[in-house]
């Protein structure tokens, strides 16, 4: 990817490498999810296609991939730099931040903070046409994103990091695990009756 290419294009190229469409997968009603070599199918509601565009966009500012442990960075990045009203991104972020935490915790942290300290195109900053536009530097750059480095957490970026890790955690267990019991309870009563 070159900096001085537009996001639009880069988009372009990202999707072609990835496999996810023309659009990303946009008009299609199921995304996909790439796990080692093969891709699990979840549904694609206008919750998130509406934070999709801004997502893929997020993943060439930051130089995440769209492999795990790309997806883990950008959802700890989108966490700590907040995602608004976008209820899907908060779904499927958390989620990942919190199955992150226990496979790569200091990645996760380190971007978690590097979120902290950056904005994103959740907050109404542009429209996804005007980010199009751009070149991947000067969205860089207005999005006020820095190389990762190894500056020192501050106190507060560490509380703030505890308090979305339990946030996540809660999230997950309400969300994602809770309903499992409900589900195969549902299903067993189903077939056998």
């Amino acid at each position: 990817m070159n900096d001085t290419q537009k996001v639009g294009e880069a988009l372009d190229a990202y999707f072609e490498k990835y496999g996810l469409g023309k659009d990303g997968g946009l008009d299609k009603p199921w995304g996909k999810v790439k796990v080692g070599s093969f891709y699990i199918p979840i549904p694609n509601p206008e919750s998130r296609k509406r934070a999709l565009v801004f997502h893929d966009i997020h993943h060439l500012v930051t130089g995440y991939s769209a492999e795990w442990k790309g997806e883990f960075s950008i959802s700890a990045w989108e966490i700590g730099s907040g995602c608004n009203d976008y209820y899907a991104a908060w779904v499927l972020d958390l989620g990942l931040m919190a199955l992150g935490i226990w496979i790569y915790p200091k990645m996760v942290f380190k971007e978690f903070v590097r979120g902290l300290r950056s904005r994103n195109l959740y907050h109404y900053l542009l429209t996804p046409q005007q980010a199009k536009q751009m070149t991947i530097a000067e969205l860089r750059s207005f999005l006020e994103i820095k190389s990762p480095g190894n500056e020192n957490p501050t106190t507060k970026e560490k509380i703030a990091f505890v308090k979305w890790w339990f946030i996540s955690w809660v999230f997950s267990f309400v969300f994602f695990l809770l309903p499992l019991p409900l589900i195969g309870f549902a299903v067993w009563h189903l077939t056998s009756h």
